[in-house]
């Protein structure tokens, strides 16, 4: 292992990050703050995702660092192994960002051992820290598969990993207090606050701009007081306010919530939506140009697994991110777990009414929209790049030495 004093060495250390399926927000986020003057980093991972994660990173940026692109002949078995092989040469610590609780994820694990330091990025603290049988004869095979997938977890799977990261600090509390985990628990965001993803006062038309991001999809959010509550502002302040759902609908539950976003759309609501994956250039130029991001997530949730999950305590939620990314205000619901840092730009809402009561407000009390904007640019600025590599080389870096 490598001797360090006061993170300087006689070589970098070797950082590797690891994604396969999606999170290109995470990949990018790590990849910037692991990358220090005493860190070189290698990125693993697809050519399909790495074409995404070039729209993040400027050609300059991508200098950077060493990446390892999947090859068109490699099967996901042999990708890994080659991924395996590089660890076991030169790489201290490696980051794996996503492992789906589901046999099919799973099963790539299991001869999976590089000789490197082990990080796991946990999304769903149950599924991984109380692993437990289900039995739910509506979905007999999604159960088979939780129940399968939670004996791999506990026994084969999560005792390979030397630390685990959450994404979501209240979650490493939750952890703490309720599980016998003893190892090591980081907490790396989705997101830095670059200070080059905001827009100053309102727009020309003087329209309150409220956007929904995120994937439309059950398990993720629910909408029951998001629809009454704009149906009433669209009527009684039409020309003031413009909403935004910019997410890919997802099954039937996605297509239903498309399909009434759509018909008020059609009756003259002032409402942009999508029926497909919003691009990352699109996406970003409307958080940019909104005013406050609206997450109404749904707290109780069932993600890869059928083991439940709570938002704020158990798994955390993008959306919160997105808000420290552009230094956005947000909605929330009133049970969510906020994040202490951004409670002074947090408004909670308990139903419809609230919900359409706050929005009111904010629509005829522009000095109250500008503080609120002002207090979320203060608490973005604590999820800064500097702020973060500092926790990453006073608690990873430091960890990897004394290991």
């Amino acid at each position: 292992m490598i001797l360090k004093d006061n993170f300087t060495s006689k070589r970098p250390v070797e950082i590797g990050i690891f994604e396969m399926r999606r999170h290109i927000p995470i990949l990018y986020t790590f990849s910037k703050i692991c990358k220090t003057n005493n860190t070189n980093v290698t990125i693993f991972t697809t050519k399909e995702l790495f074409s995404r994660l070039k729209s993040y990173m400027g050609e300059k940026d991508r200098k950077n660092y060493n990446i390892v692109l999947k090859r068109d002949t490699e099967n996901i078995f042999s990708f890994m192994k080659r991924v395996e092989t590089i660890c076991n040469k030169k790489i201290d610590v490696l980051f794996i960002n996503t492992i789906h609780e589901t046999i099919l994820d799973l099963i790539y694990y299991l001869k999976f051992n590089p000789k490197s330091k082990t990080i796991l990025l946990i999304h769903h603290v149950n599924a991984w820290m109380k692993p437990r049988l289900i039995f739910n004869i509506k979905h007999p095979i999604r159960t088979i598969d939780t129940n399968l997938s939670s004996t791999l977890i506990r026994k084969f799977i999560f005792p390979k990993f030397d630390a685990i990261n959450v994404i979501y600090y209240p979650l490493k509390d939750h952890i703490r207090a309720n599980t016998d985990y003893e190892k090591e628990i980081f907490t790396l965001p989705t997101s830095i606050f670059e200070n080059v993803k905001t827009t100053e006062g309102q727009k020309e038309d003087g329209k309150l701009r409220i956007v929904i991001p995120g994937l439309i999809q059950e398990h993720r959010k629910d909408y029951s007081a998001v629809f009454p509550a704009f149906e009433n502002l669209f009527e009684k302040y039409k020309g003031k306010i413009k909403l935004y759902v910019i997410g890919l609908p997802v099954a039937k539950f996605g297509k239903q919530v498309y399909n009434r976003f759509k018909d008020m759309w059609q009756k003259g609501c002032d409402i942009v939506i999508f029926d497909h994956f919003v691009p990352d250039e699109i996406f970003d130029d409307i958080l940019i140009k909104s005013d406050i991001i609206l997450a109404p997530i749904r707290i109780k949730t069932r993600a890869d697994s059928d083991i439940e999950e709570i938002y704020g305590i158990t798994v955390g939620s993008g959306i919160i991110f997105n808000a420290i990314q552009y230094a956005k205000p947000i909605f929330v619901p009133a049970e969510f777990n906020m994040l202490p840092d951004l409670e002074s730009s947090t408004l909670k809402y308990s139903d419809s009414q609230e919900l359409e009561k706050i929005v009111t407000e904010l629509i005829s009390d522009s000095v109250k929209l500008k503080g609120l904007k002002k207090e979320a640019m203060n608490n973005s600025h604590k999820f800064s790049l500097k702020n973060l590599q500092d926790y990453f080389e006073k608690n990873i870096l430091t960890w990897l030495n004394e290991y």
